[in-house]
Order: structure tokens, then sequence, then C-alpha cells
């Protein structure tokens, strides 16, 4: 005896879940994408797409539509939503994606420190291999890393906070720029 037939809609592939699942996004629903990618999780615990997929629809949802129910409280677990773009690039640690998405999580969950470190991570990844441009991923970092400095500092430059970060935002945006390093980038304002 052979396998039974399965009836149609009976079983959805992972392709036909990850489809459902950008679909929800495109259509504005976050919660929706997070459940079909939480189901992928639970049946591949291996799979990084999964975990990138959850914590990206969670971060849509926390943009879009705020992250505090009526009594104050979050909604989605912000160190949940970290932690899962942290599990997808350590499952899978080529990936400049996974890379570049946990990064700009940190800034955006304002854990400037960490999000330093692993934007160093990425642009390490960059230089380990032609096939990775990281150039527009460390670009645009620079700019949400300069937005949120000067937000918390209240546009201070002065302020340490600032003094302490905006130098390596700065150096991120050259490198975003395609310099090799900021030296570099420096060479061309030297006037005679």
């Amino acid at each position: 005896m052979g396998p039974p037939n399965t009836t149609e809609g009976d079983e959805m592939t992972d392709v036909d879940l990850m489809t459902q699942a950008a679909q929800n996004i495109t259509q504005g629903d976050f919660m929706g994408a997070m459940a079909i990618f939480e189901g992928h999780i639970d049946a591949n615990r291996d799979d990084p797409a999964g975990y990138h997929g959850w914590a990206e629809s969670a971060l849509f949802e926390i943009q879009e539509n705020g992250n505090f129910d009526e009594k104050g409280n979050d909604r989605i677990n912000e160190g949940q939503v970290a932690a899962y773009f942290k599990k997808a690039a350590a499952l899978d640690p080529q990936s400049t994606e996974y890379q570049a998405a946990y990064a700009n999580a940190l800034i955006e969950f304002d854990r400037i420190p960490m999000a330093i470190r692993e934007l160093k991570k990425l642009k390490e990844l960059g230089d380990s291999s032609d096939d990775f441009d990281v150039t527009q991923d460390l670009y645009q970092a620079a700019k949400m890393l300069i937005d949120n400095i000067d937000f918390k500092t209240n546009f201070d430059r002065s302020e340490q906070f600032a003094k302490q970060f905006l130098p390596v935002a700065v150096e991120f945006a050259l490198l975003g720029m395609g310099f090799a390093s900021a030296e570099e980038a420096l060479e061309y304002l030297q006037t005679e």
C-alpha cells in the first residue's frame, strides 16, 4: 500500500507557508505572519528563516502599531525579537541580511553598544569575501545610529553619549559609501 492521498489544502508546504506569511506582511497583518513563522519554527528548529521572519514581522508590528497595550505594557517582548534576529544570524553566520537585521533591531531598541558590536561583525563579514557587499547595510545603519544619538541627546552633539558613539556612526557611514576606511575618506577632504 502506498501513502494515502492527501486532500487538497490538508498540508501546506513550507514554501506555501512562507508565501502566505509574505502576503500577510504585505497586507499589514503582522501578527498573522508571526503566527505562521511560529509554526514554522516549531517544525523547523534549525531553519534561520523562521526566526528571522518572526522577528521581522514583530518589528513591523511594533513600528506600525506601537508596542504598548492599554495598560502600558509591551505587547511584544523586544528581548525575544532581538533574540530571534540573533538566532537567525547565528544559524546562518554567512548571511549579511540576517546580521544587518539583527544590528538594526538593536539600534531600534536602543541597544547602541550591542548594535555597534554587531555592525563590526557585519563589516568583518563584508571584508571576508567579495561576494558580500555590506556597504548599503552599513550606510543605512549609520543613518539610524546618528538619528538615534541625536534623538537621545536632544541634538546636543557635545553630550557624552554623542561624543562616544558619533565617531563610530560616522565611520560606518564612510564605509557605507565604499571607502576602505575613515582615514581613506579623510584624505579626500585634505586640501593643499
